[in-house]
């Protein structure tokens, strides 16, 4: 690789001096759910995050005769992309993945007819719209909830046994829609034996 200047688009963020302890932290709050809920599988705990996912590169730089007033950029007006949720269980299982694009209408999802598109929707893969923009929102949260993990947590009670009260446990980190009332409070309202526990900010 060859280091070039390059000009400061946001700071990075902050690891905290007590990164360590933080996460030792969790690790004990995690520790103790098991022992007071009583659950004896790792499938009852889950961690899911959002990820972009770019299908045009939107970059400025391409290559152009030295000296070119003009330098034309197919797609620089564009920016093709979409979030992926993705979740996978402490037992190793990998949740079935929601999809979010920017639209109001069927027309923004990919076609029914699309390669191995029938194949997906038999794994249960979700597809969500977002009318502003393709990031994940309280909606969309909602969705993935009600939709993937809920479902997933059911199916393992019924599985392994446990009563429909018992307690799970969904591990995220400290984006502000994550820890934010409208979540927090409906996810407390809709399934009061869903916990939250949150990676310490910074140590991700």
């Amino acid at each position: 690789l060859r280091w070039v200047p390059r000009a400061s688009t946001r700071a990075a963020r902050k690891t905290p001096e007590d990164a360590e302890q933080q996460i030792y932290e969790l690790f004990l709050r995690l520790a103790l759910w098991v022992r007071d809920s009583a659950v004896d599988h790792p499938s009852l705990l889950i961690n899911f995050d959002q990820t972009q996912v770019i299908m045009a590169d939107s970059t400025a730089n391409t290559f152009e005769v030295e000296g070119s007033k003009q330098v034309e950029v197919l797609g620089k007006e564009e920016k093709r992309a979409f979030t992926a949720v993705l979740a996978i269980s402490a037992s190793g299982d990998v949740l079935p993945i929601q999809y979010i694009f920017k639209g109001s209408t069927n027309r923004s999802l990919p076609s029914a007819s699309a390669p191995r598109m029938s194949e997906a929707s038999d794994l249960g893969f979700l597809y969500s719209l977002n009318r502003l923009n393709y990031w994940s929102d309280l909606r969309t949260m909602q969705q993935f909830i009600e939709l993937v993990v809920a479902p997933y947590f059911t199916r393992q009670k019924e599985l392994l046994g446990y009563p429909p009260d018992q307690e799970c446990t969904i591990l995220l980190d400290c984006w502000s829609v994550h820890r934010g009332k409208p979540f927090t409070g409906w996810l407390r309202k809709s399934y009061p034996w869903l916990r939250l526990r949150f990676v310490p900010g910074g140590t991700t």
